[in-house]
Formats: C-alpha cells, sequence, structure tokens
C-alpha cells in the first residue's frame, strides 16, 4: 500500500496467524459390487437416476443360471442409500475373468474406423448400431441409433441416438465429441472420422471384437486386486460391499470370504479413513437364526472397530418381481449407510445413528422379528440389531463396531476420530517444509484448536468447557530436538468423546398419601 498523504482512515489487510480447516465429508460412501454395465474404474454418482443410466438395472448377464442372468444386490443398495439421505457415493463396478470389451468396426468403403462399447464385459454383445441418412438430406451427416437388449429382455430397445453427425471436427454435431455422450459407446480415439455406409435396422451386434467378462460373480481372492482401483478416491468415508454374493452366495463362507476382504482393504488404507457397514449372511428360517447371526458375527468375520454388523435382512419392494406387489430380502447395508449421511447432516457425525428417529425409508418388512431376549445374545458381539418401534417404524436399534469389549465399541466414537483425523490431515499440508520450531508450532496449535473449539460449540465433545472436552498440545515436550534434527513435528490432539445412553434406568417407588 503506498504513504497516505489524505488524511482520513486507511484499511490494510493483514494475514490471519490462524488457517482454516474444512470438515472432512463423512457419508460419501464407495459401493463395490456388480452391476449389469458401466465404468469400471471407480465412478460417482449423486442419484439413484444417474447410477441406472451409467450401471444399468437389477440383472446382469449369468452364463451359468437357465435364464441367463443373476439377480444383483447393487441398484437396491445404492436406491437405499439415497432414499435415506446419502449424499453423494462412488461405484467400484466388479468384472470376473479377464474383461475386454466389444466392438465394431465400420467403414465408408475407404477407410476403416472402429465404435467400442464404453466398458468391458458380456452385455455389450447385445448392442445393436443401426446408421441412417441425416434427415435434412445432407450427404455428409448421418443419425447413428444405439439398440440394446437388457438382461432378461426378450428383444433389442431404442436406449440413445444422434443425429446430423458430421466428421468434421470443427462442426459442432462433430461424431467424436457427440458419441463421449454416449452411456453405451465410444468413437475409437485415433482412427479415421468418417461418415459410415448406412447400416439398417435391426442394426449390427457390436461383436467384431467380443465382449467378456461381467457374466459371474467376482472370486474373493480377486478381491484384493479390484479394490486397489479406490486408492485414488479420497474423500469417501463409507464403504459397502454390494457385491451380488450377499443375495446369491451358496455359502455363509461366500459372503464372510468377501466381507473380510473388503474389510481388510479399508483397515490397511494408509489413512484408515474408511468405515465398512455390513451385513452377516441370512440365516435359514430352520435353525437359531439368533444364534447364526450372532457366530458369524463372533467367530467367522473379523473383529475391528472400522466396521458395524447390522441384522437382520431387510424387505423391500422388488421393481422387476413377478407377482402383486412382489418384495425381495435384501441385506440393510446401503440403506444403513444412507441413514448415517441423513444424521451426520441433521446432528453430526458424533450422534448415534439409531434410536426412534433411525427410521429406514424404503424398507417394507424385516426378514426376522428381534424381541428384547434376542438383542441380549446379540449386543454383547457388537451386532446391531433393525426392529419395529411402534410409531417410529423400523429402526435401527444398535451403535456398536464389531469390536464391542474396547473404548471404540461405539460406531459415533469411531467415525467422530475418523473426521477429525481427515480434516486435520487434510487441512495442515502447509505446514510441510516449514521451520520446525515454535512459530510452527503455535500456528499448528491455533489452526487445530480453532477447529477443535469449532466442533467442541456443534456439540461434537462431552465436557462443559473447552478445557474438559478437547486438548491439542504441539511443544518442545511433543517435538523433541531428535524429532527436529529428524524433521518430524508431533501434533497430540485429545477429546472428550459423546457415547450414546443405551440403557436408561428409570427407578419407580410408590409415594403414600398419609
Amino acid at each position: 500500500m503506498t504513504t497516505p498523504l489524505t488524511p482520513g482512515v486507511y484499511v490494510r489487510e493483514a494475514p490471519g496467524g490462524a488457517r482454516a480447516i474444512e470438515s472432512a465429508p463423512t457419508a460419501v460412501t464407495i459401493f463395490v459390487g456388480e452391476t449389469e454395465r458401466g465404468p469400471v474404474g471407480p465412478t460417482r454418482i449423486n442419484s439413484a437416476t444417474q447410477f441406472q443410466r451409467l450401471f444399468g438395472g437389477y440383472h446382469r448377464v449369468d452364463a451359468t443360471a437357465t435364464s441367463g442372468r443373476a439377480r444383483l444386490y447393487m441398484p437396491f443398495a445404492v436406491q437405499g442409500f439415497f432414499d435415506n439421505g446419502g449424499p453423494s457415493a462412488y461405484i467400484l463396478r466388479l468384472v470376473n475373468g479377464v474383461p475386454a470389451a466389444a466392438s465394431l468396426d465400420v467403414t465408408d468403403g475407404t477407410d476403416t474406423s472402429r465404435i467400442d462399447a464404453v466398458a468391458p464385459g458380456v452385455w455389450a454383445n447385445d448392442i445393436r448400431i443401426i446408421i441412417t441418412d441425416a434427415a435434412d438430406g445432407d450427404a455428409a451427416r448421418f443419425n447413428l441409433i444405439v439398440h440394446y437388449q437388457a438382461p432378461g429382455e426378450t428383444a433389442a430397445s431404442e436406449v440413445e441416438r444422434f443425429e446430423g453427425l458430421s466428421d468434421d471436427p470443427a462442426d459442432e454435431k462433430y461424431l467424436v465429441d457427440q458419441i463421449r455422450r454416449s452411456a453405451y459407446i465410444r468413437w475409437r480415439a485415433g482412427d479415421p472420422d468418417i461418415r459410415p455406409n448406412n447400416i439398417a435396422a435391426p442394426g449390427v451386434a457390436m461383436d467384431d471384437t467380443v465382449g467378456v467378462g461381467g457374466d459371474g460373480a467376482l472370486d474373493d481372492a480377486n478381491y484384493a486386486n479390484a479394490l486397489a482401483a479406490l486408492d485414488v478416491v479420497d474423500d469417501a468415508a463409507l464403504i459397502v460391499c454390494a457385491s451380488d454374493l450377499m443375495l446369491n452366495a451358496t455359502a455363509a463362507t461366500d459372503h464372510n470370504d468377501v466381507i473380510n476382504a473388503v474389510l481388510s482393504y479399508a483397515v490397511n488404507r494408509p489413512q484408515s479413513d474408511l468405515f465398512l457397514v455390513a451385513d452377516p449372511p441370512r440365516s435359514t428360517p430352520a435353525t437359531d437364526s439368533v444364534g447364526d447371526a450372532v457366530n458369524e458375527a463372533r467367530n467367522n468375520i473379523t473383529a475391528s472397530d472400522f466396521i458395524a454388523l447390522y441384522w437382520p435382512n431387510i424387505v423391500v419392494s422388488d421393481p422387476v418381481g413377478l407377482g402383486r406387489n412382489p418384495t425381495l430380502t435384501i441385506p440393510a447395508a446401503g440403506h444403513i449407510a444412507g441413514l448415517y449421511g441423513r444424521i451426520d447432516s441433521r446432528r453430526g457425525v458424533w450422534k448415534a445413528a439409531a434410536g426412534v428417529t433411525a427410521t429406514l425409508s424404503g424398507v417394507v418388512g424385516l426378514d426376522f422379528h428381534i424381541i428384547d431376549q434376542d438383542q441380549d445374545r446379540m449386543n454383547p458381539h457388537g451386532l446391531n440389531a433393525l426392529r419395529p418401534v411402534p410409531g417410529a417404524g423400523r429402526v435401527v436399534w444398535g451403535a456398536r463396531t464389531l469390536r464391542p469389549t474396547t473404548e471404540w465399541r461405539y460406531i459415533n466414537v469411531r467415525r467422530t476420530a475418523m473426521f477429525l483425523r481427515k480434516s486435520i490431515y487434510n487441512s495442515i499440508q502447509w505446514a510441510v517444509f516449514e521451520a520446525n520450531d515454535e512459530p510452527l508450532w503455535a500456528a499448528l496449535r491455533e489452526t487445530i484448536g480453532s477447529f477443535m473449539e469449532t466442533q467442541f460449540r456443534n456439540g461434537a465433545f462431552a465436557g462443559e468447557t473447552s478445557r474438559d472436552a478437547y486438548f491439542v498440545k504441539c511443544d518442545s515436550d511433543t517435538t523433541t530436538e531428535d524429532d527436529q534434527i529428524a524433521g518430524v513435528v508431533n501434533v497430540l490432539v485429545g477429546f472428550a468423546p459423546l457415547r450414546p445412553a443405551e440403557f436408561v434406568l428409570v427407578s419407580l417407588s410408590q409415594k403414600t398419601v398419609s
């Protein structure tokens, strides 16, 4: 600012001492499982409608089934997530085998180009391409119509239409740009831009190169390689295993192996920033259903405070079922992940997603009716109940992790710690390469302290005062001279967690009136 020459008041902007810490998202959820079609890398979606456009419907091709198709769990889980207040999600489509995309060669009589399916798998073998003259009669332009026969359908139907396409890159209807909007096909990059010869209805199948994969469930042994694709996702906080093995597993071990594989990935991520919402295998009615569920939770699913199990399964409406008002019994994990999002947005991640306000939307029934004696067997092992409550509907009636005998027994305490760690970690990257001395330590104390104070005022911690609720320590005690020589800064942050009131005891006495 120049030296003031005229009498008056002058305002200068000066940098503040504390830098703002942005709260990390707490309910962005990763869904892992098979889909009808769609991209194979982690793909962000913001609605169930967007999922259906990119990933298809309720069945996938199944070469081993008599009907030629298999029922999927993923669409129900995603629908339940958004119905219950989930904010946004990532879909990781699992493809069995060695996947390859179907393609089709097209020619103008001189040059040849290739149209590829947008993603690998056998699904694209049922795409048909039709090419016709443009409606305005321009011989240089053409229409491209995409037909697709979904699993279980008796015939292909039109799903996309691109009109007046041009092979001129300067044209607003340039074919490469227009087809890039397709949910089914792409014009292969680097191939000649041509006006292909007409292909009459019913079209030509995309099977010059046959699509491979996507006609079976992914084996649990291959999960480690598949889940590595999630390493690039850094803003998710929850993960749900939505594999169709959750519906179609022939043995409980298959179900549990998949859950354990996903949990192993979540726990071993460098930031440990994913919390797994899951379900034990469905019990058979002829057995001790509660005992079976407790046994799976206690002995066959890895004990961890980064996972919550919910039981029983839920009953939902089935849009593709047979008969009048068809229903389907499915795991509840997708619905509950959405519930987490709803509670987080209204009350905060520190509020347990359980109780009379934790009603599950889109649920028409429960697979098993839990009574108090059943939950007496479930609670000690960290198996959370879904129960009908008069006046509230079907609600979550438990808030424990799968390590119920540790300080991390409550889901909201573990998730609050994850939220604090992720928020602080993301927002203090500026400290890297700063001089490791008191000015840096003071800035860290002020920055993190301001964030913790905000959370305290929002109701995140127990305690009547800030002193009771949290502390931030970063000084010569936490960072010794040896640490400074090694380039290490140690910041110690503690908080008093809010634990849910699980057991409300009321003592009644009778007052005698004389």
